[in-house]
């Protein structure tokens, strides 16, 4: 299993956020459109990512929630053909919420740096910090990160974007 340490924070500039990321020398990947469907499981989150390529992977998860930075434990499985796995997977654990995002992604060291925008919920960022068997390490880029964003304590989400769009609809 894969394991990252994660923060996520919610942003009003994407631009300016995108200028930093270049600023530091991160390399830009790509922006994709991509539709997570997450899964009602007992434990963890499962969620089938479909990407506008028409490339698609099952991502297992499980992470504490209750701090602003979060060490998250994956597996994920790529696949070519994902319609008749995402109807076997709705049939049998049912839908729990769909997030649609626009995603920018840059790589900083063995960072993903994410610029997200969520339909009804706004502009996010994230960093994911990949464990390489140095958590000192990991830490620290990561600390870097969070100085050079100038993110605070404040701005930070605590939740996926699966639970925030749950709580908005219960919201209303």
């Amino acid at each position: 299993m894969s394991r990252n340490l994660e923060i996520k924070a919610k942003i009003n500039d994407p631009a300016l956020f995108e200028k930093i990321a270049m600023e530091i020398g991160a390399s830009f990947e790509g922006e994709f459109f991509q539709v997570d469907t997450y899964f009602n499981v007992k434990n963890g989150r499962l969620k089938l990512r479909e990407f506008d390529s028409g490339i698609s992977e099952l991502i297992f998860y499980n992470r504490a929630e209750d701090g602003f930075e979060r060490w998250s434990d994956y597996e994920i499985v790529r696949l070519s053909e994902s319609e008749s796995l995402k109807n076997l997977l709705v049939k049998a654990l049912g839908v729990k919420a769909i997030v649609e995002k626009r995603r920018k992604v840059y790589i900083f060291k063995n960072a993903r740096i994410h610029i997200d925008n969520i339909p009804g919920l706004g502009n996010f960022i994230e960093f994911e910090v990949i464990y390489n068997d140095d958590e000192k390490q990991v830490r620290n880029l990561m600390q870097f990160l969070m100085n050079k964003f100038e993110l605070k304590q404040g701005d930070f989400i605590k939740v996926s974007y699966c639970d925030l769009l749950l709580q908005k609809q219960n919201e209303k």
